[in-house]
């Protein structure tokens, strides 16, 4: 894993815990780009490697391997389809776009230059996650029934009204800037046939199209049924996924980062979220303290700095040994079909079939 060489597109707040973590477990930084030099000079300076001022000027001088994007949310086409015409990997910052025909786009391409997408889906890789989907695959519950997952907390007004997560045009909004509740339903549970959305905005009247309540109702092909809800405008928090069926339930918990798995004949079994307690109290310290944004020098929770290591090792173990078929590349346009969906279903208000192209 020592010698595969990245380069990184993007060197805001994840960019650079990308770099970190990815340099941390062995691969090795060959350069850096952003629309700010600046923050493209100070990130290199760092890592004793040349900012470029563009894109293809960084692909031709450093050939990297693997080329990570942490660029907004709207913007990962470009340098995803630029990166594989130059025949490197490519790692993409979540949420993998906020459209439908990008992703199409970027994979289309990949089959064809014979290069991995990866997605920085990291919830997937975290070991209570991991041992979570296997217990679902042995069946221990039985026949699934419903599940419920939410992410919901309070935030106050964003202080900088111009900063671009508060555009909904270049995040495609929470439902897609915080895609992970939606990505685990769809990885753990399988193709949802189909979603009724609504939100709104409740607390933030100074961002009026910045939503701080999302609900959605899914419907599974298998026949689960399942709902998400997020936001900003809830003062209780709460973090979770729970899955319910007819031998019992898989309760997922990321402020006590714990999973509980609860059996009908009385059978318990706790596990923790990571396998390091120093992991497990970071996050469930981040659950209490106040949410903070727009800060890009701040450093990252130890229970973020990890998940990052981890999925780290996962990519470059798959390239390594030359496997496609790992978390970060299965499934990986399943949360942005259904997150388009509900948007739609959102601007219609009704109920939307899921179309899978691929």
């Amino acid at each position: 894993m020592d010698n595969i060489k990245i380069s990184l597109i993007g060197c805001g707040f994840f960019g650079q815990q990308l770099a970190l973590g990815f340099t941390k477990v062995g691969a090795k930084l060959v350069g850096v780009t952003d629309l700010s030099i600046d923050l493209a000079e100070n990130l290199a300076s760092k890592f004793g490697v040349n900012a470029y001022d563009d894109i293809e000027t960084l692909l031709q001088e450093t050939k990297p391997d693997l080329v990570l994007i942490a660029t907004p949310n709207y913007a990962h086409k470009v340098p995803a389809m630029m990166a594989l015409k130059y025949g490197c990997h490519i790692f993409i910052e979540v949420p993998f776009s906020i459209h439908q025909k990008d992703c199409e786009d970027i994979l289309s391409l990949a089959n064809e230059k014979k290069r991995t997408v990866f997605v920085g889906h990291l919830l997937r890789t975290l070991p209570g996650l991991m041992k979570t989907k296997a217990l679902l695959e042995k069946n221990v519950l039985g026949k699934i029934m419903v599940a419920r997952a939410n992410r919901q907390r309070w935030i106050d007004d964003f202080q900088d009204k111009k900063w671009w997560k508060n555009d909904v045009n270049l995040t495609g909004g929470k439902l897609f800037n915080e895609i992970h509740e939606l990505d685990l339903l769809c990885w753990l549970l399988g193709d949802i046939g189909s979603v009724y959305a609504q939100s709104t905005n409740r607390a933030h009247p100074n961002t009026p199209d910045h939503h701080d309540v999302i609900q959605l109702l899914l419907q599974f092909k298998n026949g689960v049924f399942a709902s998400l809800e997020m936001g900003t405008a809830y003062r209780l928090h709460e973090w979770g996924i729970s899955i319910y069926g007819e031998l019992g339930a898989l309760v997922v918990n990321f402020f006590t980062s714990t999973v509980t798995l609860t059996l009908s004949d009385g059978t318990r079994e706790q596990f923790n979220i990571y396998d390091e307690f120093e992991a497990d109290l970071s996050l469930r310290e981040s659950g209490k303290a106040t949410q903070k944004y727009n800060s890009i020098t701040s450093l990252s929770p130890l229970w973020l700095n990890r998940a990052v290591e981890i999925e780290a090792e996962i990519v470059l173990k798959s390239l390594s040994k030359n496997d496609t078929n790992n978390v970060l590349s299965q499934g990986i346009i399943d949360a942005v079909t259904v997150a388009c969906a509900a948007r739609k279903s959102i601007e219609t208000q009704q109920q939307v079939k899921i179309e899978y192209s691929i």
